[in-house]
């Protein structure tokens, strides 16, 4: 089989997201991987493009068929929706940010036409998302509304953990009143079938909610009330799932290779134990949709933006692991 074509949407183009692809592209080794094309702007690239050392030249492009996938060679399909003079390194912009949601939405169209076979998103901001007037709370929402996709969910991969989320991008309160045990078990279903994709077969660990698993209702009531529960009903399913397992040393364990998948029970409860584990290095991939699509598991940066020290590592692991799951599921076909 051809080496897989990953479409990279550029993201915002007030962050680092530019810088980073362009020193992606320097990356010469990566290119007996995979065949890259950028959705995104040209004038932007052609910036981001003078951060690297080396003879990288702009491609603009307007399908993917005239990409050349030449050596030092960047190929942009260019929306041409910011011009260099008008952005802002390092402010939050709605204007940027309506062109970050627009770039992602054409790569969807792209690998929904097959002209791409997967996408790898540089960092978006929220805030200039929001500013633009998109009501998502991420790129994942937007993401799974566009394709009709009901049954979703964020995966971060770092080192040998597979993680999972009961629930996401929400306040910690919201976070907190929708640990149920129906949403739960949804969640294992869910994962069960996903971690299936990957061949694996170690059990899946559920995160207490509370300290010391609750010590039996002491400390709190949804070990007993809602977790456990789920728990139960999903080995009745024939699920292998393990739990309800301290927070505080369930990432320990997976670290060790213990656990097929964690599934934590709000956003920084998985995410903090991520970035001190493996910090700027994992990978978040959208489960449920139509396409595979993964991400860099952190932010625009803009405290560093246009400076030329921003490192493309996670991006370059993000595009590895969208053309190794690709071919992966193709596989499976």
């Amino acid at each position: 089989m051809e080496k897989p074509i990953i479409g990279i949407s550029m993201g915002d183009a007030a962050g680092i997201g530019p810088e980073i692809i362009a020193k992606l592209f320097a990356k010469q080794d990566l290119f007996d991987k995979v065949r890259l094309v950028v959705i995104g702007d040209a004038d932007i690239m052609d910036e981001a493009r003078k951060l690297v050392q080396g003879h990288l030249r702009i491609h603009p492009i307007l399908n993917v068929n005239q990409a050349t996938f030449e050596e030092n060679t960047i190929d942009v399909i260019d929306l041409d929706n910011l011009s260099r003079e008008y952005h802002a390194i390092g402010k939050v912009d709605a204007a940027v940010g309506r062109a970050s949601v627009e770039y992602l939405l054409k790569a969807v169209e792209l690998v929904s036409s097959h002209q791409i076979h997967a996408i790898t998103s540089a960092p978006l901001n929220k805030e200039a998302m929001h500013l633009a007037g998109s009501s998502y709370p991420g790129q994942t929402e937007l993401l799974a509304d566009v394709t009709k996709s009901k049954r979703f969910g964020m995966m971060l991969l770092f080192g040998p953990i597979k993680m999972f989320y009961v629930t996401n991008h929400v306040s910690l309160r919201t976070a907190l009143e929708k640990v149920k045990r129906d949403t739960i078990l949804e969640r294992l279903v869910f994962i069960d079938e996903v971690i299936s994709e990957f061949r694996e077969e170690k059990p899946i660990a559920v995160a207490a909610l509370n300290p010391h698993a609750g010590e039996n209702g002491s400390m709190g009531m949804e070990e007993i009330t809602e977790i456990i529960p789920a728990i139960e009903e999903a080995r009745k399913r024939g699920i292998n799932v393990v739990g309800p397992v301290p927070a505080d040393t369930i990432f320990v364990s997976a670290r060790q290779g213990i656990y097929g998948a964690v599934l934590a029970m709000y956003h920084d409860q998985g995410n903090i134990a991520a970035k001190l584990l493996n910090f700027g290095s994992g990978v978040t991939y959208v489960s449920g949709l139509p396409f595979v699509r993964t991400s860099v598991a952190h932010g625009t940066a803009f405290d560093i933006a246009g400076r030329g020290v921003a490192s493309p590592d996670t991006l370059y692991q993000a595009v590895v692991t969208a053309a190794e799951l690709f071919l992966q599921k193709s596989s499976l076909l």
